[in-house]
């Protein structure tokens, strides 16, 4: 046991001290607590006013007024007043050198065509938001309805509204009356991303450190005191650990920076409530207030990275064993890619039926493949955020742990043979053979 631990800490200490490993962990939270401070900034950005010309040629929006002298909306409601967003009217376009020597941000040209199509042409010297464009289609959208109302004699706009109607559609589970299933499935398939990409990277240096050990012939010093599948048994759980460290210390630094930045948004009073713009709310209250992100506070978050944990121990040592047992059957990597495809076709297969679990997560192959050992530790994050019965937790992962320890057995078997060949590129039936003498 005391070889093993030592195996195991040289494993993780020699990984983890790396500057890779180290700036790799920091990378990923700066870059989330980058992307919301770049979010908020171009947010920023686009409330600054913007200035839009629309040119009515066919005189279906916009009027001359002889008290201003100059074109106006006929439906001023349909034009709202905006910090950020200013209109002008006009029956002429500008030429492009004129546009872009203006003070106008995008140029709206509104004639007979849209009401055939639907569609209006605008021009931009710099690409508008997707605020910006959003509340142009809403206001022309509408002083063209108003437009169509007026030239129907029949009908007017009051009684237009009364008529018009927009079906959105709410999905809720008749039995857990649960609206929001999709929303956390995607909350599992963050997860499960994750996990696939642990897996496959770290088993990766598994196997690329088990080649490198051959190629030195460290490991025939190394085995000259310790057992191969001590030794085998030893780099898969030290490797394994720095896997597990960085998720830990990513959660960590997420956390704190969820706290921070819950912190200084409370402390700036940049979330406000829908009802009220003058009320400063707390993170969670004004999560709780937004129809499309409340379903996070119905997340357990202990349980889902508890599982995540624990689905990455027994889902490593699964994948693991199969990177060590390539890693000592050959002596570079541009051999390893024959026996990686059939190693690694579960994992992928995997993935993607976590793609199509997201939106049926409870359908059949979801289930089944949470309860198949190659498929489990990927797949059942995607349901655990829905509700799993703790037993069916259990029974996934203690299938995948005994598939584990089956496949561990059975590598350490190639392994103790492989280590020592040289000179020979093996075969499907050279392993076979290492697998059956091996004693």
């Amino acid at each position: 046991m005391s070889a093993l631990r030592h195996i195991i800490y040289r494993e993780w200490i020699t990984r983890v001290r790396r500057k890779a490993f180290i700036l790799g962990t920091l990378a990923v939270p700066l870059l989330f607590m980058g992307s919301m401070a770049i979010g908020y900034w171009l947010e920023q950005g686009e409330s600054e006013n913007s200035r839009v010309l629309v040119v009515d040629v066919a005189g279906m929006v916009s009027q001359w007024d002889e008290r201003v002298e100059s074109w106006v909306p006929i439906c001023p409601d349909c034009f709202p007043e905006r910090e950020s967003l200013t209109y002008r009217f006009a029956t002429e376009g500008l030429d492009d050198e004129t546009f872009i020597a203006s003070d106008f941000d995008v140029m709206v040209v509104f004639d007979d065509a849209v009401l055939q199509h639907h569609t209006a042409m605008y021009y931009y010297e710099h690409v508008p938001g997707f605020d910006l464009q959003n509340h142009l289609k809403t206001d022309l959208s509408q002083a063209l309805e108003r437009f169509k109302v007026k030239e129907t004699q029949d009908l007017d706009f009051a009684t237009y509204q009364r008529l018009k109607t927009q079906i959105s559609l709410v999905g809720e589970d008749i039995i857990t009356r649960d609206g929001h299933a999709v929303g956390r499935s995607l909350i599992g398939f963050v997860f499960s991303l994750f996990l696939f990409m642990q897996i496959l990277i770290y088993g990766m240096h598994v196997m690329r450190g088990v080649i490198e050990e051959k190629v030195n012939r460290i490991v025939e010093v190394v085995i000259s005191v310790v057992k191969p599948s001590v030794l085998m048994t030893g780099k898969v759980i030290g490797i394994g650990l720095v896997g597990l460290t960085q998720f830990v210390a990513l959660s960590l630094l997420i956390w704190l920076i969820t706290l921070a930045g819950s912190a200084w948004l409370e402390h700036a009073e940049v979330l406000k409530s829908s009802s009220d713009a003058l009320v400063g709310l707390d993170l969670q209250t004004w999560i709780a207030g937004q129809s499309e992100l409340n379903f996070l506070l119905d997340v357990n978050w202990s349980v889902m990275l508890a599982s995540t944990a624990l689905f990455y121990v027994v889902g490593f040592a699964l994948y693991a064993a199969s990177f060590a047992a390539i890693g000592a059957a050959v002596e570079q990597e541009a051999d390893a890619q024959y026996f990686l495809i059939p190693a690694m076709a579960p994992l992928l297969a995997s993935y993607f039926l976590a793609v199509m679990a997201i939106e049926n997560p409870e359908g059949t192959l979801a289930v089944v493949a949470s309860f198949v050992p190659f498929t489990a530790p990927v797949v059942m994050l995607i349901r655990i955020p829905l509700g799993v019965a703790w037993w069916e937790i259990a029974i996934s992962w203690l299938g995948v742990a005994l598939t584990a320890w089956l496949l561990l057995k059975m590598a350490g078997r190639i392994y103790r043979v492989g280590i020592l060949m040289h000179g020979k590129r093996p075969t499907w039936r050279a392993l076979f053979k290492w697998f059956r003498h091996a004693e």
